[in-house]
């Protein structure tokens, strides 16, 4: 309180100082002393829900697959629907010569080629969807947060090795997660001669999984037989066409035979792939050496015949050169989690997946010495290559969810008693939070405009109930809520002046908040919002500032303050932020039987007396 004693103190006397117009009321004529008062009050307020049954999905940051099991605001599945897209200046041609240069030949001025059929053959076919990663590492001691033992100190020892974390980092033969890095019985301390075999290695926290990782996950891979336009024909082509959360082409009959419909496990570690040796370098084995590292992601083989069949053969066609004709001929996949024994959401990088389709054929070479513009000096030599496609084009979520519980849709139906918010992202559950409601509220709100009082702070604390919380085992909350202007659902005024951001989420609008606070044993207790601009407009100036509704929900960041369309129950814009996380969280209502939790509107205030 001292803090905000001088704080108020110092902006009254600067302000009476420079005679600001906006307290040009306040005239030395209407202080009867020149005593300041730092004082407290607070404003009741009201809370309201409403549910989220049905969202446009194709315009969404992040993207579900699985499922997740909440009992208190019901279970949610995801399947996602994608176009693929050819290379970049598609040429149509595998190997090194089109089709009619295998069918006739080459003949120009240079070169001369006999037909040659390069026999392209698929060996193998990739899905791959990079999982969202990161490698914060706060204290910079080379550890990432999640592997550091301590990751506020550089000094820690991760390993167990008796030296620093730091202390390997800087070293390019030592690894600060292997106490023994050349793996010769010897650790790294008492090491004369240690020679690390992969300095170049990466590691990586996997983000946005929810659930048992450990399991081996059926996923199950269509292709998809209906054309995804990205204009409307309703509106005569001349919009963007939406696609909604309850578009399910799957259950609707749209999908072909699977592509791939088996268990595979997960893996978390980087990727690593080898060059292929040269037999005419044969002082050098290029198959030791690294040719390309990959962040981890998962990995679907697909069925290798379908895309011979689909796109191999088919060279030379102008579906393999359009990328419109393309999406017409191959409309795209339907990939989805079958029953699993513990239910697993994820959000991956849809953004970086790829479909990878390695080949062999047989190309034509110059011999040693040969002229090329000799025919017969050419020879069939065994080749490999690969071609790729891309996860793009239109996509989206068809997303199912199961019924909320009865004290959830009591709230949602307005028939609660006000003792808790509830907040579930996803096809969830968003809150409105109205100030100075009522006659009593408008009473309250018309001194507080009267009275030329300093508002040094203005707080929102929401506090969890932790013990509901941890009666209906709700476990896993979210890191962040965010609070906006509901009546035009845009952010509020504090949260675009706070200038504060990182490399980590927590850091951005560390000022305005919203934060999870943690106890001493880790388990969330509350969330507070500091509101101070906003309710000062409301107050200083009245006629340009209305006292709008506020919007709460949970956040999986604060990097996008976009909106989505909700279309059911009702038609409402919602944060993105809300939609990109699965999680949920009780909080304390304005009328909890606990009323050292309750929602209320805090004012920190300058008086003068």
């Amino acid at each position: 309180m001292n803090l905000k004693f001088f704080c108020g103190l110092f902006a009254l006397v600067f302000i009476i100082l420079s005679c600001e117009k906006e307290f040009s009321n306040v005239g030395s004529s209407l202080l009867p002393s020149d005593t300041f008062v730092i004082d407290k009050q607070t404003a009741s307020v009201e809370v309201e829900h409403k549910s989220i049954e049905i969202i446009r999905s194709d315009n969404l940051s992040i993207f579900y697959l699985g499922e997740y099991e909440d009992q208190v605001f019901g279970n949610t599945t995801a399947r996602f629907t994608t176009q693929l897209s050819l290379p970049t200046s598609p040429t149509g041609i595998f190997g090194k010569m089109n089709v009619d240069q295998e069918t006739n030949g080459v003949s120009t001025e240079d070169t001369n080629k006999n037909p040659h059929d390069e026999q392209e053959t698929v060996t193998e076919v990739w899905l791959e969807i990079p999982f969202y990663t990161n490698q914060r590492d706060r204290d910079g001691d080379g550890v990432i947060d999640t592997f550091d033992i301590d990751p506020d100190d550089p000094d820690s020892d991760s390993d167990g090795d008796n030296l620093t974390d730091l202390e390997e980092s800087r070293s390019a033969n030592l690894d600060s997660l292997n106490p023994d890095t050349d793996g010769d019985g010897i650790n790294d301390d008492e090491d004369e001669e240690t020679i690390n075999p992969d300095t170049e290695a990466n590691v990586y926290e996997i983000d946005y999984l929810y659930g048992d990782t450990e399991q081996e996950v059926h996923f199950q891979v269509k292709k998809l037989n209906y054309f995804l336009s990205n204009l409307d024909p309703e509106d005569n082509f001349e919009s963007d066409k939406a696609y909604y959360s309850d578009k399910d082409f799957d259950q609707e009959g749209l999908t072909s035979q699977p592509l791939f419909d088996d268990k595979i496990t997960l893996d978390f570690d980087e990727i690593v792939s080898f060059k292929v040796d040269d037999p005419e370098t044969e002082d050098v084995d290029e198959s030791t050496e690294v040719d390309q590292r990959l962040s981890p992601r998962i990995r679907i083989p697909l069925d290798t015949a379908f895309f011979q069949q689909s796109i191999f053969d088919m060279e030379g066609e102008n579906m393999l050169v359009d990328n419109n004709r393309f999406q017409e001929y191959f409309n795209g996949i339907v990939i989805g989690l079958q029953s699993t024994s513990s239910p697993l959401m994820m959000q991956l990088n849809f953004s970086g997946g790829r479909i990878q389709i390695e080949y062999d054929y047989k190309e034509l070479v110059l011999t040693d010495g040969g002229d090329a513009s000799n025919a017969e000096d050419y020879e069939s030599q065994d080749s490999s290559s690969a071609y790729t496609l891309s996860l793009s084009g239109v996509r989206f979520n068809t997303i199912t969810q199961t019924q909320t519980s009865a004290e959830v849709q009591t709230a949602i139906n307005g028939s609660g008693d006000g003792q808790h918010i509830y907040l579930k992202g996803g096809l969830g559950v968003v809150s409105y939070i109205d100030l100075f409601v009522g006659d009593a509220g408008q009473d309250q709100l018309q001194t507080l405009q009267d009275i030329p009082w300093l508002i040094n702070e203005a707080n929102l604390t929401l506090y969890v109930d932790r013990q509901k919380i941890n009666d209906l085992g709700l476990n896993d909350l979210p890191s962040r809520l965010y609070l906006f202007d509901a009546s035009e659902s845009i952010p509020l005024v504090d949260f675009n002046v706070d200038p504060t951001s990182g490399p980590n989420p927590a850091d951005n609008k560390s000022t305005f908040g919203g934060l999870a606070q943690v106890d001493d044993n880790g388990e969330v207790t509350s969330y507070n919002f500091v509101i101070t601009n906003h309710l000062s407009n409301l107050l200083r100036n009245p006629d340009d500032f209305d006292n709008v509704r506020l919007g709460l929900t949970v956040s999986s960041d604060y990097f996008s303050t976009q909106n989505t369309s909700v279309t059911a129950p009702t038609a409402f814009e919602i944060p993105q932020s809300s939609i990109n996380t699965p999680l949920s969280v009780i909080l304390a209502g304005p009328n909890h039987s606990n009323p050292d939790l309750r929602l209320q509107l805090e004012i920190f205030y300058t008086a003068y007396e």
